[in-house]
C-alpha cells in the first residue's frame, strides 16, 4: 500500500474509533452477558464487532440513499436507538434477563434472539447514530481516498472492536460475582443515561430545539 493510502485510512479510522468507542462499551458488554458462559460471551463479542462493521459498511455504501428513500433522519435513528437502549437499561438495573420471542426454527438450530451482541451492542451501542453519521459525512464530504479507504477503515475498526471486547472477557474473570452484580446495576444506570441523552438529542434535532452548550450522542 502507498503511504498516502495508509495515511488516509488512519485519518478515517481515528474519528470512527473515538465515536464507536469499543473500550467504552466493554463494561456494558460484560454486564449484559454476565450470566453467559465464556464461549457464548466470545461469540457475542464477535457478533457485536461483525454487526458494527456490517452496519457501517452498509451506511458507507447505501446510507444516504436508504435514508432519503424512507425519509429517515439521523435524529429519528437517535430516538429509536435511545428507546431500545433504555429498555435494556431497565432490565440491567433490575438484574433481569431481557425477554424476546424466539421462533421454533431458531430453537431447533440453537439460535436465540437474546443475542445482545447484535442488538443492542452491535447496534446501536457500537454502530450508533454518531458512527453512522460520521461514515455518511465522510462519504458525502468526499473524504481523501474515497470508498476504498472507508471500507478498509471500517474493517480495521471491526478487528479492533473484537479484540477489545475479547480482552474484556479475560479481565472480567478476576472480578467476584458481588462486584459484577454492582457493575451490572451501575452500568445499567450509565446505559440509561446514555439512552436518555440519545433520546433528548434526537428530539432536539427533530423539532429544531436549540439548547446552548448541550451535548449530543
Amino acid at each position: 500500500m502507498e503511504a498516502g493510502f495508509l495515511t488516509a485510512v488512519v485519518k478515517a479510522l481515528v474519528p470512527l474509533l473515538i465515536i464507536v468507542s469499543p473500550h467504552g462499551s466493554a463494561p456494558l458488554f460484560l454486564s449484559m452477558t454476565v450470566a453467559d458462559g465464556v464461549a457464548r460471551r466470545r461469540r457475542s463479542a464477535l457478533y457485536a464487532a461483525a454487526t458494527c462493521s456490517a452496519v457501517l459498511t452498509l451506511a458507507a455504501l447505501f446510507g444516504e440513499v436508504v435514508f432519503q428513500f424512507f425519509g429517515i433522519t439521523i435524529d429519528a435513528f437517535r430516538i429509536a436507538g435511545g428507546a431500545l437502549m433504555f429498555l435494556y437499561a431497565i432490565d440491567m438495573v433490575q438484574m433481569r434477563t431481557p425477554r424476546m420471542k424466539t421462533t421454533q426454527e431458531e430453537v431447533d438450530v440453537g439460535v436465540s434472539q437474546q443475542e445482545v451482541g447484535i442488538i443492542p451492542l452491535g447496534v446501536p451501542m457500537l454502530a450508533g447514530p454518531g458512527a453512522i453519521a460520521t461514515v455518511m459525512a465522510l462519504r458525502i464530504g468526499g473524504h481523501d481516498g474515497g470508498l476504498a479507504v472507508q471500507l478498509v477503515a471500517i474493517g480495521l475498526l471491526g478487528v479492533a472492536s473484537a479484540a477489545i471486547l475479547l480482552a474484556a472477557v479475560r479481565v472480567e474473570r478476576w472480578l467476584s460475582p458481588v462486584v459484577m452484580g454492582m457493575l451490572v446495576r451501575l452500568q445499567g444506570l450509565l446505559l440509561g443515561a446514555i439512552a436518555v441523552q440519545m433520546l433528548v438529542s434526537g428530539i432536539r434535532g427533530a423539532f429544531g430545539i436549540v439548547v446552548p452548550g448541550a451535548a449530543s450522542v
